[in-house]
């Protein structure tokens, strides 16, 4: 076997965005944390909770999967089905629901898919 640079700069590559990717999903989780925080404390509690449905073009299942956690694990929204690659996504508010097929999650892991 011969050594190739290409797939040690492949290696660093991945392993920079795998940080980049944690530490966008605390940052996002904190956000969401906040926003949750907020909505606990008020006077009149206003929760507008709704089912979205969203199709992704992650290639893998891993990515998919990675996905799903992340949205589970940012507070006010939980991954209820993943089925290839449609999602169905728990919301608090409406508001957390925009955007949520494209976001940041979703573009860093494409990213990473290369």
């Amino acid at each position: 076997m011969r050594y190739k640079p290409a797939s040690d700069l492949k290696m660093l590559r991945n392993l920079a965005l795998g940080i980049q990717y944690a530490v966008i999903l605390v940052w996002e989780t904190a956000r969401a944390n906040i926003a949750v925080f907020k909505i606990v404390f008020k006077r009149t509690i206003e929760v507008e909770p709704r089912l979205i449905y969203f199709r992704t073009n992650l290639r893998t299942n891993i990515a998919r999967t990675t996905l799903a956690n992340s949205i589970t694990l940012t507070p006010g929204t939980i991954t209820v089905a993943l089925n290839d690659d449609l999602f169905c996504v728990f919301c608090l508010k409406s508001n957390m629901a925009e955007g949520i097929a494209d976001s940041i999650f979703v573009r860093h892991l494409k990213k990473l898919e290369g």
